[in-house]
């Protein structure tokens, strides 16, 4: 048998150190690898504080892989919010940002300020992401300002993933990289702690890395960006859909079906429940009872 893997723990303590800001700097400087991945539930938030992962993202991909949705697009703010407040309730140690999904924040700075605080303090949030450049940039630095850190997110967006022509790889010519190079730099004029580049060429990622200063996480983007992100449900085999970019390390949504399976066929032959599954009662309370219930 395998052996559980433990959380990393810091020398000197019995408990690991909760991830900040200046710790998520730190790790870049020293070249160390962050780790991030998604969470939607309780359960899901306790495997990945039970792993050590440094930061858990409640992305607005639990619209597809547990709200059912065709998109991200349709989910609202407050099952986003349902979503992030039961991984707060599983973390301890991560890092936890909140998506904030379409619609939440483009329309004004004051929006995007009062939906960021809904996710600090109604679900417990320690930073909130927002997608794309331009004026999601402005919404970052009013974000940033009101005290809530920002994590921001640029190359497939999937939030405007039909404008840029559906799930597909950007920045893949020289005028598309270098608007996201502008959109990853302006994201990190306006504050933000963390930029995430998703689909892009290894490459143009490598050229932005010698200019981003703040921790960027790659999905998609090759093994130069100082740490990956990969969707819970796509890493663990539970969603159907794997994109291009993620590698399946389990296949648990097989497993699940084969143990469901199990249990319909024991119930349908009689095998389940069994003895060792069942309540008892003293006999002379048994013979109390059917007497009652005789009169």
């Amino acid at each position: 048998m395998s052996a559980t893997p433990q959380i990393p723990v810091p020398h000197g303590l019995d408990t690991p150190l909760p991830m900040t800001l200046p710790r998520l700097a730190e790790k870049k400087r020293l070249g160390e690898r962050i780790v991030m991945v998604t969470a939607y539930d309780y359960p899901s938030a306790q495997v990945a504080q039970e792993a050590g992962v440094d930061i858990v993202l409640v992305g607005d991909s639990g619209a597809m892989t547990v709200l059912g949705y065709p998109s991200t697009v349709p989910v609202s703010t407050d099952e986003m919010l349902m979503l992030s407040a039961a991984v707060r309730r599983g973390l301890s140690t991560p890092l936890l940002v909140g998506d904030l999904p379409f619609g939440s924040y483009e329309g004004s700075d004051e929006q995007a300020v009062i939906t960021a605080q809904r996710f600090v303090k109604e679900a417990g949030c320690d930073a909130v992401k927002l997608e794309r450049g331009g004026t999601s940039a402005q919404r970052a630095r009013a974000v940033v300002a009101a005290g809530i850190p920002v994590m921001g997110h640029v190359g497939l967006t999937p939030q405007t993933a039909t404008v840029l022509g559906g799930y597909r790889a950007q920045a893949r010519t020289a005028e598309s990289a270098l608007l996201l190079a502008g959109d990853a730099l302006a994201l990190q004029q306006a504050g933000c702690f963390s930029i995430v580049l998703e689909a892009i060429p290894a490459a143009v990622a490598d050229v932005l890395m010698e200019r981003i200063e703040v921790p960027v996480i790659g999905i998609g983007a090759g093994a130069g960006t100082d740490g990956q992100v990969l969707v819970f449900h796509d890493l663990l085999g539970i969603y159907d859909h794997t994109p291009r970019f993620a590698k399946r390390y389990a296949e648990v949504k097989a497993q699940m079906v084969a143990g469901i399976a199990a249990f319909a066929a024991e119930v349908r032959n009689g095998a389940f429940p069994g003895p060792e599954h069942a309540y008892s009662i003293d006999e002379q309370e048994l013979d109390r009872f059917r007497a009652s219930l005789g009169q």
